[in-house]
């Protein structure tokens, strides 16, 4: 039987888009023909993960399910989906036509209680068949979502990470928590969000000025790419608005430099492994490409970093990788200036998407996932 894949993304996604070509010809070059069933989340969030009468996950092979690998995609970037998870999370079904507005932060811990829950149906309906070779553990992906419970997770583990405190109660009561921390900067996260999309950094407790990316308009709150200044009553305002969708707060580590940019790490590990490394820099405190940082010059950025620092970073980034059952995680590795310590910021479930991106034998991310699951499973 050939080689059986099923993909649960968003048909229209860049990133499936960028996978399934790979799969095709990874197999193609070999003279096979494996078998690829894409399925929407759209049909899946509805029935809170419960795959019941969904044909491609029981596929039958003689009087036995056909075995499968299954890949998790993101639902990100899909309006129809964002409402289907909204709708679940509140258990409203109003959200199912709320009108799309750019940009707009629509309840975002609403949204990830509905991600969270389709999460915990696909861990059931995953356990019920052990057919299926799942390569990424449900349950690990809804903890990576949330900031707080994976620096626990990695503190319990002895891995670096930023100092954290307990999410502050009550609105207003961000900075006078960073004030009592007596942290010159702070990064007050939104805890389930991505792609920096609510993060305010905090600087100079005693008279605070705020840089976020979150735009504060007459009918909400929205994502920017490009970061504004707050001060005053229009910081404390976004601050409560993010803590009010939960909150992870950092003390702000200042950021090793290349060429007098900040840069940071995104650490792609496949199957545990350090497989891709891309060095992000900027004039910012965030380096997220979408806000104006730019992938840097590997050669020279990796020489910038003396090689023992580098050497127990990725140790570490591998360990962290390690806790999670996951084909591929982007991990957020930051050096302080003067390389005298690192920490791990963030482990993304998501975070291998980086399109044009080959190693040094030409081979782009999704290509050395496909290779690598091949081999696991037993394939190749």
């Amino acid at each position: 039987m050939p080689p059986r894949y099923v993909v649960l993304a968003n048909p229209d996604s860049k990133r499936w888009q960028a996978y399934e070509p790979e799969l095709r010809a990874f197999w193609h070059a070999r003279g096979v023909a494996a078998e690829v069933e894409l399925v929407s989340w759209a049909e899946v969030v509805p029935r809170a993960g419960n795959l019941d009468g969904l044909a491609a996950f029981d596929r039958p092979n003689g009087d036995r399910p056909a075995h499968a690998v299954v890949r998790l995609e993101s639902p990100g970037r899909d309006w129809a989906v964002a409402r289907q998870l909204l709708a679940l999370g509140t258990g409203d079904d109003a959200f199912l036509s709320l009108p799309y507005q750019k940009g707009k932060l629509v309840e975002p811990l609403a949204f990830f209680e509905g991600f969270r829950r389709t999460l915990a149906g696909l861990d059931a309906s995953f356990r019920a068949r052990p057919h299926l070779h799942v390569l990424a553990d449900p349950a690990d992906v809804a903890e990576m979502f949330d900031k707080n419970a994976t620096c626990r997770r990695l503190q319990r583990a002895g891995l670096p990470v930023p100092a954290t405190l307990d999410p502050p109660p009550g609105p207003g009561g961000v900075l006078d928590a960073i004030r009592s921390a007596g942290w010159r900067t702070a990064y007050a996260k939104l805890n389930t969000g991505s792609s920096a999309s609510a993060i305010v950094v905090v600087s100079n407790p005693a008279e605070p000025t705020g840089q976020s990316s979150v735009v504060a308009l007459a009918d909400g709150f929205y994502s920017s790419r490009r970061l504004a200044t707050y001060r005053g009553e229009a910081l404390t305002r976004v601050l409560d608005f993010v803590a009010g969708q939960g909150l992870c707060v950092q003390e702000g580590v200042r950021m090793a430099t290349v060429d007098g940019q900040n840069f940071d790490v995104r650490v792609v590990c496949i199957h545990g492994k350090p497989a891709v490394t891309i060095f992000r820099l900027s004039w910012l405190p965030m380096t997220n490409l979408h806000l104006g940082g730019r992938r840097g010059d590997w050669a020279a950025c990796r020489s910038a970093v003396p090689t023992r620092a580098w050497l127990d970073a990725l140790d570490h980034c591998e360990a962290a990788a390690g806790l999670y059952k996951s084909e591929a995680v982007g991990i957020d590795l930051l050096f302080e200036a003067g390389f005298r310590r690192h920490v791990i910021l963030e482990v993304n479930a998501f975070g291998d998407f980086f399109p044009g991106l080959a190693d040094e034998r030409g081979r782009s991310i999704p290509a050395l996932e496909v290779e690598e699951t091949a081999r696991r499973v037993g394939w190749l």
